[in-house]
């Protein structure tokens, strides 16, 4: 589970924080001003997102002229649409 920090209690807690990094492979996310800033987790995290990026790469690439046909049907269907006001 993550934890929710400030970004005031992540500076004053900083060692604590990588402590239980490293030991406890505990995730934290620092917020500021109340809005999600950042995530501090265990590097091995981000080896095992990085490898299955990795792995991910180029698996759509034979899928150009099929996207490109979605993308030209949307359009016309779009086109073909009779407008309508829409109320808010």
């Amino acid at each position: 589970m993550n934890k929710e920090l400030t970004l005031s209690e992540a500076k004053a807690k900083f060692s604590e924080i990588i402590n239980r990094i490293i030991y406890k492979k505990e995730r934290f996310i620092v917020t500021k001003k109340g809005k999600r800033v950042a995530m501090v987790i265990p590097l091995d995290d981000i080896n095992i997102n990085a490898e299955g990026l990795i792995k991910a790469q180029g698996a759509l690439t034979d899928m150009d002229a099929q996207l490109d046909e979605m993308v030209d049907s949307i359009y016309e269907a779009r086109k073909k649409e009779k407008k309508r006001e829409v109320k808010l």
